[in-house]
């Protein structure tokens, strides 16, 4: 513990990445965190393909978005054969090492992450996360050019008792000032197989900022009992999602969901790689994509 704590703090003292990340998290009123994130945007360049200014007012209000066909059945399957076949591992539980889901993850496992590494290499990741029309929502919703600062995809592991573990139960993200995320189901997901739940408009109330993690009581009490949303769709089920807003991962009970995810911010997140994993125009990374856009993944060619 000692350990972690000397290294995060050196971290802080050398990596601009993580002054600004815990820096931010200080801010705790919602319209304080507006007024930053605004002043931010003004200063960072702009996205030229223009923003959906209508469905980023959606956005903003609602706090989600579902996208139409933005997966194709081909993607789905190649991104579903590669995420099966890949190694993971519990971000809770390092000591158990790397493993194939959902087939060979341990029984105590109830999430199971691919590495920035890995991702990178997956079929259409790029694709997708550079998607014109996803990129232009994001920038209305923004405020300027986004910045894929995380690109990533997990097993979420069924379990009969439901139990909820870390990020399964509520709360709010603290990624950056401002960002959004895209969920991408890549199996179906229904009641038992772990849906995703949100409590729509409460990314703009300010009421329970404090960072931690709430039971579904305390949520109920904040914003009613008809607050909570449940996400569930078949596979290739796509939706951008203000994620500062409360939320929860449902723990599957009967059976696996794989997810997809890039979270777009307005700077560099410390989750993402401390360098660029891959080169624009080489290993399968096309050639014509935003190297700004892209910069925490991928050098310029």
């Amino acid at each position: 513990m000692l350990k972690d704590k000397l290294a995060r703090g050196l971290k802080v003292l050398t990596d601009r990445r993580y002054r600004q990340f815990y820096a931010q998290r200080q801010i705790l009123s919602v319209p304080s965190r507006e007024q930053s994130a605004n002043r931010l945007a003004s200063r960072l360049p702009g996205f030229e393909g223009g923003s959906e200014t209508s469905q980023a007012a959606v956005l903003k209000d609602r706090g989600y978005l579902f996208l139409d066909n933005l997966i194709s059945a081909d993607q789905l399957r190649d991104m579903r054969a590669f995420f099966s076949t890949n190694k993971c591992a519990d971000p809770y539980r390092p000591a158990l090492g790397e493993f194939i889901a959902p087939g060979e993850a341990p029984p105590q496992t109830h999430v199971a992450f691919f590495s920035n590494e890995t991702i990178v290499r997956a079929p259409h990741v790029l694709a997708i996360a550079n998607n014109p029309k996803v990129l232009s929502i994001v920038s209305g919703f923004l405020g300027a050019k986004p910045t894929i600062s995380l690109l990533t995809a997990w097993w979420s592991m069924p379990h009969s008792d439901g139990k909820a573990e870390e990020a399964e139960r509520f709360h709010r993200d603290v990624d950056d000032i401002r960002f959004v995320k895209l969920f991408c189901y890549l199996t179906d997901v229904d009641e038992v197989s772990g849906p995703h739940m949100f409590v729509p408009g409460s990314q703009n109330i300010d009421r329970l900022t404090k960072i931690r993690r709430y039971d579904d009581s305390e949520i109920v009490d904040a914003f009613g009992k008809n607050s909570l949303s449940m996400f569930t769709g078949k596979a290739g089920t796509a939706f951008l999602e203000n994620t500062y807003g409360f939320h929860r991962g449902v723990p599957p009970t009967e059976k696996p969901r794989l997810l997809f995810q890039v979270l777009y911010s307005l700077r560099n997140s410390i989750y993402g790689p401390d360098r660029p994993v891959a080169r624009i125009g080489t290993d399968g990374v096309p050639a014509g994509i935003d190297s700004f856009i892209n910069r925490v993944y991928l050098s310029p060619r």
